[in-house]
């Protein structure tokens, strides 16, 4: 099947007026064929309108990246690079001078490194990592290398990624990278193995005794390729015949008006697009906008026929279910479930994350000034609690977050075998 681009076919609400779906609800299907038939027409117009609120939403979610989200959050950067500053010049004050005990101390330094650590990890400076390790027992390289080699052990326990000696990664992002292509590989190449199991599978076993046994085997094999050429030449007939019709009836250059020969030319480009991409779908809606077809003809459809139309419909639902995956991907992690995401909730998951760096922003705006007044100071360290070593559930938490797309995609792909 020739791959589709969804601007061409999708670019445009389709009308009312050529609903499949509302032609068809006017009548209760007589047979379970055309039942399937119904709920696959159904489900692809569902899912089309789905993909359009996606690319229509695409925009305006890039839009307000750049113009709300990126600019807070470099003001929240920069205020925080600040308050490393500031938390410094009050630790190389005299001991004294804040009244602060041997715990509140370490509390500040730790509240420094944690701020300072976040902006490193977010990209390298030589002087905050020196400020960093003013204030810390152990160096943020020390630290980056640790936890290179702990998210190493743990890809190497739990996905059996061996990275020691072809990495070359300078940090933990770039390794979580490299280790998420290599399982994506792993992946593919798995896939690749079972879809020729499956085909072995498929094919009959030649006998281990006699060349008649092969030579048997070997004619079931050819008649079941045979047949299974000859359905996809018939499934493929069944589109061609559809096409042919509504190039008859549009085609431009037997059109003597003008703007009809213009109207015609315009509904041809989307024939065309349509047919090329196996859109069934668009050619029959396309019939019924012109009056080719009206739901009686949809009812009359021979059960051989019917059963063509479905094929072509089921693997047009499943290329549109598959770039409707494409278009969500990247929003699953704005939202808190996983489940039914749409532009709207993304929107607002967006309200949400301005509101939060606002507020962040507000009060660390607040805490620059106040961190100076000794009583606030010692209030808000009083709060602050110390952290422990890091928790390895928690990291193994995270890797498995980072290689969720994969592992959906791998079962996905069993899904659909099955």
């Amino acid at each position: 099947m020739r791959p589709h681009t969804s601007a061409a076919l999708f670019g445009a609400e389709p009308s009312a007026g050529s609903s499949l779906t509302a032609v068809l609800g006017q009548r209760k299907p007589a047979s379970k064929a055309e039942k399937t038939f119904q709920q696959l027409i159904a489900r692809i117009e569902t899912k089309r309108e789905q993909l359009l609120h996606w690319q229509a939403y695409l925009p305006r979610h890039n839009q307000r990246v750049t113009d709300e989200i990126e600019p807070l959050q470099a003001r929240l950067r920069e205020g925080r690079r600040k308050m490393v500053d500031v938390i410094d010049e009050l630790l190389s004050r005299p001991r004294h001078a804040l009244r602060l005990t041997r715990l509140e101390r370490t509390k500040l330094a730790q509240l420094l490194t944690d701020i300072a650590g976040g902006l490193l990890d977010e990209s390298g400076d030589a002087v905050l990592e020196g400020l960093f390790d003013k204030h810390s027992e152990v160096s943020y390289r020390q630290i980056e290398r640790s936890r290179m080699a702990m998210t190493e052990s743990m890809l190497s326990d739990v996905f059996g990624l061996d990275l020691d000696d072809e990495h070359g990664a300078a940090s933990t992002e770039e390794l979580l990278a490299l280790a998420q292509r290599k399982v994506a590989e792993r992946v593919e190449q798995e896939q690749r193995l079972a879809e020729l199991h499956e085909e072995n599978e498929t094919r009959p076993a030649g006998r281990s005794k006699g060349s008649a046994g092969s030579a048997g085997s070997a004619a079931k094999a050819s008649a079941a390729e045979a047949r299974r050429e000859a359905a996809a030449k018939e499934v493929s007939q069944s589109l061609r015949d559809v096409y042919r019709k509504l190039v008859s009836a549009l085609h431009p250059d037997r059109e003597p008006d003008a703007l009809e020969r213009q109207r015609k030319t315009l509904l041809m480009q989307r024939v065309n697009q349509a047919y090329d991409a196996n859109d069934l779908l668009t050619l029959l809606g396309l019939q019924l906008e012109i009056e080719q077809i009206d739901a009686g003809h949809m009812a009359s459809l021979t059960p051989q026929r019917l059963a063509h139309y479905n094929q072509i419909l089921r693997e047009q639902l499943a290329e549109l279910e598959a770039e409707l995956a494409r278009s969500v991907e990247p929003f699953v992690g704005s939202v808190r479930s996983a489940f039914n995401i749409t532009p709207d909730r993304v929107d607002r998951a967006m309200n949400g994350e301005i509101a939060r760096i606002k507020t962040l922003i507000k009060e660390l705006l607040y805490d620059l000034t106040a961190f100076r007044e000794p009583d606030y100071l010692r209030a808000t360290l009083k709060h602050f609690q110390l952290e422990d070593d890091v928790d390895d559930a928690e990291d193994m938490a995270g890797l498995f977050d980072v290689f969720a797309p994969t592992r959906a995609k791998r079962a996905g792909k069993k899904r659909q075998r099955k």
